[in-house]
């Protein structure tokens, strides 16, 4: 019996590792799945809400891909102030995208190229709309309200 035992040790012990590299990459793959989810920018009730309780204006980036800590080019590589605005960042692939395409409002999504930079004031109604992101004094110019 004893004979058996060292071997049950010897097994335990060499397959420790394998275990422990297993649990490293389940905690990796479940972060980068719930990392999917959480990005830069809020939802729309929330940045709604924000910009009509601070009095700033909503930046609706529309672009290609999320725009992760405003990194990228068409983020503005940290060129916009967060104290001007709300971020609101939509992509192509969500469902909020399908439902702003429907709207008269933003029917330059169905022609021009992305990135597309609007910033909106609390009600919804859009103040300035381009292709690039527009600089902290356009934004700081556009009255809020109307």
């Amino acid at each position: 019996m004893q004979k058996y035992s060292r071997v049950f040790y010897l097994v335990g012990f060499l397959s420790m590792p394998l275990f422990i590299l297993l649990l490293v990459y389940g905690y990796i793959k479940i972060n980068e799945m719930v990392s999917e989810e959480i990005h830069w920018g809020h939802n729309k009730s929330f940045a709604f809400g924000q910009a009509s309780r601070e009095g700033k204006l909503i930046l609706l980036a529309v672009t290609k891909s999320r725009c992760e800590m405003l990194q990228g080019l068409e983020c503005g590589e940290g060129k916009p102030d967060l104290g001007t605005y709300v971020l609101l960042n939509y992509t192509p692939r969500e469902q909020e995208f399908q439902t702003l395409i429907l709207d008269d409002r933003f029917a330059s999504l169905k022609t021009d190229p992305l990135p597309q930079y609007f910033l909106l004031n609390s009600t919804g109604e859009i103040r300035h709309m381009s292709n690039q992101l527009p600089s902290v004094e356009e934004m700081q110019k556009l009255p809020k309200k109307e």
